[in-house]
């Protein structure tokens, strides 16, 4: 073998060895998010069950239903400030923000178990952990470029918000059969969606470590991010597969 077919060799070894490192950095930082997310969740719904101090004050206090708000807008801050701000905030901001983030869930994910028990919920984590690793797979080995459909991916991810919002304000709707069904059927649609994000997600990673350069603060805040659009990948499907298998339960 040449010189030249040696270091063409070693260089491709050298940067497949280094994505690989990268997308196991991505999925460490989201490890420990949802590890944060289910030890709060589990904190919340023990004294939820127990009537401890922490169920008094969030969910039983005179100020119960102010700091519940508060939760749900600090989550949208948290996000949107991550987000927008990726390139000013340092890599320690933007870890801060990530993990608190998936603390401040973990309050919200403290009563799932008791709205629709914790067999369900453990299936539907499974379930959700399955498609996910699949979908992942796939969207690292699949030579379709998925990025090309974010606009349609961002356009039916709409579409599934404000379909949810309307089946929150109208109660109506939820008593009707046919919508019943229909709900089911975007229930279904909510799932494949963030199944395809997970895979697009996956190519995005891929990107930001071919656009970056090695030890940057960049590349590692860049890290920090993929790892949150894969929570929330997770995290929607799991919710998803909830509300599927919850209304089989019923």
């Amino acid at each position: 073998m040449s010189e030249f077919d040696r270091n063409n060799v070693y260089g491709a070894y050298d940067e497949q060895a280094g994505l690989k490192a990268y997308i196991t950095k991505v999925f460490t930082h989201m490890g420990i998010g949802l590890t944060i997310t289910a030890a709060v969740a589990y904190l919340f719904y023990h004294s939820l069950v127990t009537r401890g101090t922490l169920a008094r004050i969030v969910f039983f206090s005179d100020f119960a239903f102010f700091i519940q708000i508060g939760l749900l807008i600090s989550q949208f801050v948290l996000v949107i400030s991550l987000n927008a701000a990726i390139t000013r905030l340092s890599k320690g901001a933007c870890n801060a923000l990530f993990l608190t983030y998936a603390a401040v869930s973990g309050v919200t994910f403290g009563v799932i178990p008791l709205a629709y028990g914790v067999g369900v919920v453990f299936q539907a984590f499974v379930f959700a952990a399955i498609l996910f690793i699949s979908c992942a797979v796939i969207g690292h080995v699949t030579n379709v470029d998925l990025t090309k459909y974010q606009g349609v991916l961002l356009g039916g991810l709409f579409a599934l918000i404000i379909a949810s919002v309307v089946s929150i304000f109208i109660p109506a709707l939820r008593d009707n059969l046919l919508i019943a069904y229909f709900g089911l059927f975007i229930f279904m649609i909510g799932l494949f969606i963030f199944m395809i994000y997970t895979a697009f997600d996956i190519q995005r990673i891929k990107q930001f470590y071919y656009m970056t350069v090695d030890g940057t603060d960049q590349r590692d805040k860049l890290a920090i991010y993929g790892a949150l659009q894969l929570y929330l990948d997770f995290v929607n499907m799991f919710l998803y597969l909830l509300r599927i298998l919850g209304r089989r339960r019923r």
